[in-house]
């Protein structure tokens, strides 16, 4: 037996060795401040200065926007996907008591009833019998691959729980934009009124004056032809409206219909978010912990996969009786005890054990290349959204200022056009600059909200502010068990 212990595990200890050889985390040489920051050289375009501090916990309140607030409740229980994510995550909850199974004996009773007719000299007779047994069989988990099964489900069950935690905040994070698309559609398509009332009352203007022998057929026709022009760029921002709204809907789990009142308000955005140092990411966002967790449970399975090849220890055992009824089975000494022991050395599979214990080893290495993914992915997510808010913020200073100029130059343009200085294409251009402006100005105020949302999802930031908010609260505690 020794002997066989000792080819054993001189075969398959090229493995372990490799299993070892994988690293315990993500490699990435991370900075000790975000590269977002003050800019000191001038040639460099601006960026946003990032606030030190811990990253904000309850981020969906400083929108002060209670419509949102309770649209996201509806959401939190209405959106079938997080409904799904909620089952995936019981059913791997499911999967590690599953697995742990494997090491308690199992034990199985069999019961049977029996009737024998026997018809001897003439005479007929009628025996039944009734059995029963116990049937116990176990196996020793000598080498812990049994129990490196049961930590790669509790490690899935966990990375779920993550991965649920994630859904929860990608869930308010959708559902929080889409309001926000929804809101400057519709502000939009005010807009897009004020704007054709707007060239009405301009072409209404013209029509006068050529009545009155002022104006040219020429300017009447162009103005006409601009009115019909805002009835059909209305109608896109109807469809645009409502498109989103049935989107919107369909987020909070409801009939997509376009049954919705709601004040069109786009919240102020004030002061910036603390962005916390870069190697706190590490632990703060759900996914990132979900594929660290993936990634040991990838290692676990290696690790069972080579212990497989060794030798494996099992009992089985059975206790049985045999009585007139049910009443009476195991009343006396006389049952029937057996108990089998025995040593089991795979030989010849054909190669599947080292195939499988190959082929388990490279998807924990594929697990690793997620992980290392999934961190470069989140840094960048990061260091995008700060860099993208302090250009999106000058940007509105700029469109911002565009919109009083264009107002200033429409009004000069309708008093020298009446004055008979200018011809009606300045009216024209005027108009469409300024609804221009204002039209781009909403969406770059959209655009900051929705960058805004991008910067605490990438940071992980929680959107509640309840302290015990916790997915995973009933999930199994591996922490003290480790990885042997």
């Amino acid at each position: 037996m020794h002997h066989l212990l000792l080819i054993v595990a001189l075969t398959v200890s090229g493995c372990a060795t490799q299993i070892k050889q994988l690293p315990e985390e993500a490699k990435v040489a991370i900075p000790s401040q975000w590269e977002t920051g003050p800019e000191q050289n001038t040639d460099k375009p601006a960026v946003a200065e990032t606030v030190p501090g811990v990253v904000n916990n309850g981020w969906l309140q400083t929108f002060t926007d209670d419509e949102l607030i309770g649209h996201v409740e509806t959401a939190l229980v209405n959106n079938p996907d997080l409904l799904s994510s909620a089952a995936q995550l019981k059913a791997a909850i499911e999967q590690v008591t599953i697995n742990g199974a494997s090491l308690w004996p199992n034990i199985q009773a069999n019961l049977s009833r029996n009737r024998t007719d026997n018809d001897s000299g003439g005479i007929s007779t009628e025996i039944r019998t009734v059995s029963g047994a116990l049937d116990i069989s176990w196996e020793a988990d000598v080498w812990g691959k049994l129990t490196q099964r049961k930590k790669s489900a509790a490690y899935t069950a966990q990375a779920q729980g993550e991965l649920f935690k994630a859904a929860e905040l990608s869930l308010v994070a959708n559902v929080s934009r889409a309001w926000y698309n929804l809101v400057t559609n519709k502000l939009q398509l005010d807009l897009a009124f004020q704007r054709l009332d707007s060239f009405q009352r301009t072409a209404t203007l013209i029509d006068e004056n050529y009545k009155r022998g002022l104006r040219s057929a020429l300017d009447v026709y162009l103005s006409r032809t601009d009115v019909q022009l805002q009835v059909s760029a209305l109608k896109a921002s109807e469809f645009s409206y409502i498109r989103s709204l049935r989107a919107f809907k369909k987020l909070l789990g409801e009939y997509p219909d376009t049954d919705l009142e709601f004040t069109a308000k786009l919240p102020i955005l004030d002061g910036s978010v603390p962005s916390g140092l870069p190697a706190e990411l590490l632990t703060r966002r759900p996914d990132l912990r979900a594929s660290q967790l993936q990634y040991q449970a990838q290692i676990a399975t290696a690790k069972a996969a080579y212990r497989d090849r060794f030798p494996s220890i099992s009992f089985a055992g059975s206790i049985g009786d045999s009585r007139d009824s049910f009443n009476q089975l195991f009343e006396n000494d006389n049952m029937i005890t057996t108990l089998i022991s025995g040593v089991t050395q795979p030989l010849f599979l054909a190669g599947a054990l080292k195939s499988r214990q190959d082929q388990a080893l490279y998807q924990a290495e594929t697990a690793y290349a997620s992980l290392l993914k999934t961190t470069l992915t989140a840094f960048e997510e990061v260091e995008n959204s700060l860099s993208r808010e302090s250009l999106l913020r000058e940007r509105h200073r700029a469109t911002a200022a565009a919109v009083e100029f264009a107002q200033n130059g429409l009004d000069l343009a309708l008093d020298r056009y009446q004055s008979g200085i200018e011809n009606y294409t300045t009216v024209l251009e005027s108009q469409r600059r300024l609804f221009n402006s204002m039209a781009s100005e909403l969406n770059i105020r959209n655009a900051l909200l929705q960058n805004r949302i991008d910067i605490h999802l990438a940071l992980g930031g929680d959107f509640s502010n309840i302290a015990d908010r916790n997915a995973t609260a009933d999930l199994p505690d591996i922490s003290e068990q480790g990885i042997n």
